[in-house]
C-alpha cells in the first residue's frame, strides 16, 4: 500500500460514504479500471506529460459523459490536476480494500491445475467464510506448475495444499537424512 494510494483512497471513501454513494462509486471505479486495463492507449494518454490537463479532463468527460458517478468523475479530474493519475490503480486497490472492509468481505484467490468443480468451489467458499467470519469474494486461477491440489491466498495468508509443496517437503526431508 503506497502513501499516495492510501491517502487518496481514504479521502475518496470518506466523501462517498458521507454522500451515501459507496456502491455506485465502487462499481464505476471498478469498471473504469477494467477499461483502463483493456485499453493501454487510453491510459497512456491520461498519463502523458505532453497532453495538457484540460485535454485529459475533456477526454474523460467526453468518454464517460453520464456513465460515471459525479463524485468519481470529480475525483479523477482532481488526480489529473494534481498530477497523480499514474497512481489511479494503487488508489483503486486501497479503495477496494476499504470497500471490502466496509462490507465485511475478504478477497481470496484459489489456484488449481484445472478448473474446480462448482460443488468443490462452493464447499471451499463456505469453509473460508467460516474460517474468516466474513463474506468471501473468491476468484480462481489456473497454474499447472503446482502439479495438483490447491493454493489459497487470503489477505497476507497462504494456505498451500499443492502437490508441488508436498514434493518440496519430501525432497527437503530426504536431503536432511544423514546416512551413517
Amino acid at each position: 500500500m503506497s502513501v499516495v494510494g492510501s491517502k487518496y483512497a481514504v479521502a475518496l471513501f470518506d466523501v462517498v460514504s458521507e454522500n451515501k454513494v459507496i456502491e455506485a462509486v465502487f462499481d464505476d471505479y471498478t469498471e473504469f479500471i477494467e477499461i483502463l486495463d483493456s485499453n493501454k492507449n487510453f491510459m497512456s494518454i491520461l498519463e502523458s506529460p505532453t497532453v495538457g490537463n484540460d485535454e485529459k479532463k475533456a477526454l474523460l468527460t467526453k468518454v464517460f459523459q453520464d456513465e460515471m458517478n459525479g463524485y468519481l468523475g470529480n475525483f479523477l479530474r482532481l488526480l489529473i490536476d494534481k498530477n497523480r493519475f499514474e497512481h489511479v490503480h494503487e488508489i483503486y486497490k486501497d479503495f477496494r480494500k476499504q470497500y471490502f472492509d466496509y462490507k465485511n468481505m475478504v478477497e481470496a484467490t484459489v489456484v488449481t491445475v484445472v478448473p474446480m468443480e462448482p460443488e468443490l468451489e462452493e464447499k471451499l467458499l463456505k469453509n473460508l467464510e467460516s474460517r474468516f467470519n466474513k463474506k468471501v469474494f473468491l476468484t480462481s486461477k489456473i497454474d499447472p506448475s503446482i502439479l495438483g491440489g490447491a493454493v489459497v491466498y487470503v489477505r497476507d495468508q497462504v494456505i498451500d495444499g499443492s502437490v508441488r509443496k508436498q514434493l518440496d517437503e519430501i525432497k527437503r526431508n530426504i536431503n536432511n537424512i544423514r546416512l551413517h
